[in-house]
Formats: C-alpha cells, sequence, structure tokens
C-alpha cells in the first residue's frame, strides 16, 4: 500500500520513458518566440478579487460544440474533477465531475513549484534578494554544502543533485529533520547546470529560502503578499501537523498549505486550493504580475520565470522557473503541473487560463492517448477558439 503512494508525482514515469532523450539533446528547441509571448492588455472590466464573472462563450470566439467536445473528454475521465475556462478574464466554462465541487480544496501536488517560484520572485522584486545567479551557499550559509549552486541551477531543475522521487529514498527525505541537509547529503551526479533533471529536493530549497531570508513563514507571506491581494482564502497551518506515514500526507486539507518538520511549507506539493483560485493565480501571471492597480508581481519576473531556460524535456516541454513551457494547438503556452494531472494552464495570444483538476488523493499518473489525458484535454479547450 505504501509503494502504491509513493508513485512520483506526476512526471516521473516519463524520467524512465525519455531518459535517452535527456542524456543525448543535440539541439534546442525553443518554443517562445525571440520576441516574447503575445501578451494580452492588463486593462481589464474588472478583477475578479470579489469573485469571477461569467460570460456565454459565443462571446470570446469559443465553439460551443468544440467546447462540448473537451466536456465530454472529461467526463469519460472517471478522475476528472474540475474543467474551467476562463477566457478574456471571464469564466465562459466551467464544470466539475465525480465528487469534485466549486468549494472543494485539494491537493495542488507539483502545481505548488510554480507558487514557491513566484515566492522568491517576491523576494527578488524587493532586493532581498538580488540575483538568481547568486550562490546557494552565499543565501544559506547554514548550508556550505550547496557549493557551487545557484538559485538559478534550483529554479531550472539542474543542480545535478541526486535523486529519486519514490521507493524507499523518497520515504527517508520525507521522514528527515531537515529536509534541505537530507536531499544536499545525496550528493550530486553530475555539474550543476548541466542537465534538467526534476527533483522535489530542489524545488523545497526555494520555501526554505524564503523562511531563511525573511524569518517568516512561507506561506504566511504567500497569504499577506499574494493570496490575500488575489482575494484567495488561505489560513497557514499552525501549529504544522506531525506525521508519521505517508498516508497522513494525502488526508484532505482546506485551503492552507503542509509544512515540513522545521514547519517550513513544503514546496514540492502540499498546497490545497479550489479550481478557481487556481485560475486566479493563472491569471496574475496572465496579467504579466499586475492585478488591480496592484504590480503584485513584477513583469520581468514573470517573463523571466515563464521562457525557455531548459529545453527538450520530455519530447514537447521547455523548463522555466518551476513552470513547463509548450505549444498548445500551435500557441505558446505554459502551465503548472501536478501529479494526477492537476494543471493552470496559460496561454497568452489567447487571453486564456485553463484549469484542470483530477483525483487528487489516490491520483494516478495520466497516460498520452488515454482516457485519462490532461494535456489532451487542455488541446481540446484550446481548439474550442475560433481563430480571428
Amino acid at each position: 500500500m505504501l509503494l502504491n503512494y509513493l508513485i512520483s508525482f506526476h512526471y516521473i514515469i516519463l524520467f524512465t520513458l525519455c531518459s535517452v532523450l535527456l542524456t543525448c539533446k543535440s539541439s534546442k528547441t525553443i518554443i517562445v518566440p525571440s520576441e516574447g509571448y503575445q501578451w494580452p492588455s492588463t486593462e481589464r472590466s474588472y478583477w475578479p478579487t470579489n469573485g469571477w464573472a461569467f460570460s456565454p462563450m459565443e462571446d470570446h470566439q469559443i465553439d460551443p460544440a468544440k467546447m462540448s467536445l473537451a466536456n465530454q473528454f472529461a467526463e469519460n475521465d472517471r478522475l476528472s474533477r474540475a474543467l474551467l475556462v476562463i477566457k478574456d478574464g471571464y469564466i465562459v466554462f466551467e464544470n466539475y465531475y465525480g465528487d469534485g465541487g466549486e468549494d472543494q480544496s485539494t491537493n495542488l501536488w507539483s502545481v505548488t513549484k510554480s507558487f514557491s517560484s513566484a515566492l522568491v520572485g517576491l523576494l527578488m522584486d524587493q532586493q532581498i534578494i538580488q540575483s538568481t545567479n547568486q550562490l546557494m551557499a552565499e543565501l544559506m550559509p547554514a548550508y556550505p554544502e550547496f557549493d557551487k549552486i545557484t538559485l538559478h541551477h534550483v529554479l531550472t531543475m539542474t543542480t545535478g543533485l541526486s535523486w529519486a522521487e519514490e521507493g524507499p529514498l523518497w520515504v527517508d527525505w520525507i521522514f528527515s529533520n531537515d529536509w534541505v541537509s537530507a536531499a544536499l547529503a545525496r550528493g550530486q551526479v553530475r555539474e550543476p547546470g548541466k542537465e534538467f533533471f526534476y527533483s522535489s529536493g530542489n524545488s523545497h530549497f526555494l520555501t526554505s529560502l524564503v523562511y531563511y531570508k525573511t524569518n517568516i513563514s512561507p506561506g504566511l507571506l504567500a497569504k499577506q503578499q499574494l493570496f490575500d491581494p488575489l482575494g484567495i482564502p488561505f489560513e497557514v497551518l499552525d501549529p504544522p501537523i506531525k506525521y508519521n506515514r505517508w498516508e497522513e500526507y494525502i488526508e484532505p486539507l482546506h485551503q492552507t498549505w503542509r509544512k515540513d518538520p522545521k514547519g517550513i511549507e513544503t514546496a514540492s506539493f502540499g498546497l490545497y486550493l479550489t479550481a478557481r483560485d487556481m485560475a486566479k493565480f493563472g491569471f496574475l501571471y496572465l496579467n504579466n504580475g499586475r492585478w488591480d492597480d496592484q504590480q503584485i508581481l513584477s513583469e520581468s519576473w514573470v517573463k523571466t520565470s515563464t521562457r525557455d531556460h531548459e529545453t527538450n524535456i520530455y519530447g514537447r516541454y521547455s523548463y522555466g522557473y518551476q513552470w513547463y513551457i509548450t505549444l498548445v494547438d500551435g500557441h505558446p503556452s505554459f502551465l503548472a503541473s501536478g501529479y494526477g494531472g492537476q494543471i493552470i494552464g496559460v496561454v497568452p495570444s489567447l487571453d486564456l487560463v485553463v484549469v484542470l483538476k483530477y483525483e487528487a488523493e489516490n491520483a494516478v499518473h495520466p497516460v498520452t492517448g488515454t482516457e485519462h489525458d490532461d494535456m489532451q484535454l487542455f488541446e481540446l479547450v484550446v481548439k474550442s477558439i475560433i481563430d480571428e
């Protein structure tokens, strides 16, 4: 039973299938054009701080018949829980499946990583951190084991860290007293900056860095500077839960964020939000960090985070700062993606945010070409938009 829960977060099967591709990269396929995304205007008729407004899909160049195909695809997957489509700032489609619901707050799994990246962006904007090229050992002197690893290496999954996202090594890490030390103790199998290799240990360095530099809970920072301005209900998990079994990490929570044994929010999983709140985060990035009359994140951080830093990932992706970049029906897009098929997908050229939720407590890895295929559902939504 335990090992069933230790199946990796969303991409680990692909690591095995694509190991040759990763080690034999001969060229870089850049997804984001040199001139950048075609960003929409940030002059909005309203902002969804107090709730999303609805609008008929026909008023936003969406073909109802094609959107119906996307809905049918979701309905045919017993693991589907939510499909939410935000076009031009309005909810144009929203449906819930199985035991999913508007108020259901579920584990976002590795979608959490993109939120952790945003917290680092807040510190960069406030010049608490000067550059992503700074050495982690300088930023966190208590951990000299970082050696030559920079913040950029951490954000792009290029630390060279020896890692396993499943099995006994994963269990050992989860139940260690200090997740940073335990991850670094694995050593490195390659030099920093040489190769992308997915690791939740990398991501956890980010919230640990936030705590180290501010001396406040990353969850509290998120609440004060990110969630509250966006109108996202959120409570810091206080006191932290003490875990004795992995299964306890899977028990549902509501609008909060799990913590590690040191009381630091788990950067790589464990954030619980509703589909509508996930959409707000995507909408913030779609608007280059602007929300109403506030610049929550700098435009430069958003653009840097969502461009190709690492390329040729899993056959179709690039990787930014804890965001995936890909083409969806020919449109450059970026997405936060988590185990089981949780997705916040952003397509700037279409002024579009798509949120997918699937069964989270007993998640099953999506498989391309099957009924349980998150990216195919994303593609179907994008294909429903009528080209002008």
